[in-house]
């Protein structure tokens, strides 16, 4: 291996460690997004908590979604969607879902104030609908390259794909029932995909070096 390979082995790893952290670090805040915290109005943006909670709450999860977009980085520094046009471009797509969610964040955090349908917090949740869709076609279509390329070895190659099905499957109908329980559900499922997600890349796909 040379130096050249050695630096990119790191780099790589540390994408993937990345990526595993925010799995990490967005399962206990997926797990208070179901909790009622305070006397906080449930037409008021910031509900189920108070506006000082939520907007630490809107940071560490900017946070997160840049180490999750780390490990679709990674994936991309692997060559783990093969030699497909689509699917590396696909994954691509999924970084800029996964930043502009960053931004939707930021964002969301800074009108905890606001009524629900307000005019602001209707942009702001027109913004988090269309990066919470292009992070979900693109992890589907990536991920589906991903499986195809057969460059990702075990049972955790289907782990981009599944990071999407559940953007659609599960945190989008549960945003949309306003169900707390159903949200915290969804999170935490969403956000603990990326454990083992990040895991394998930093091991270089299911120990890819011993093919």
């Amino acid at each position: 291996m040379t130096g050249s390979d050695t630096q990119t082995s790191t780099s790589t790893r540390s994408l993937g460690l990345a990526c595993a952290a925010s799995g990490v670090l967005a399962a206990p805040l997926a797990v208070l997004a179901g909790i009622r915290i305070g006397d906080v109005s449930d037409t008021q943006w910031s509900y189920p908590h108070p506006t000082g909670l939520f907007l630490a709450e809107a940071l560490l999860l900017v946070v997160v979604h840049l180490l999750q977009a780390a490990g679709f980085i990674g994936a991309l520094r692997l060559e783990a969607a093969g030699n497909s046009g689509v699917g590396r471009l696909a994954l691509w797509a999924g970084v800029v879902g996964l930043l502009g969610l960053s931004v939707a964040e930021l964002w969301s955090g800074l009108i905890g104030g606001k009524a629900n349908d307000s005019s602001i917090a209707t942009t702001v949740s027109t913004v988090f609908g269309i990066t919470s869709m292009v992070f979900a076609l693109g992890a589907i279509v990536g991920g589906i390259a991903v499986v195809r390329a057969g460059v990702w070895r075990g049972p955790w190659k289907w782990t981009i794909l599944a990071t999407g099905v559940a953007i659609i499957a599960l945190v989008t109908p549960a945003n949309i029932s306003g169900s707390l329980p159903f949200r915290q559900i969804a999170l935490l499922i969403w956000s603990v995909l990326f454990i083992p997600l990040g895991l394998d890349i930093a091991r270089g796909l299911a120990r890819q070096a011993e093919r």
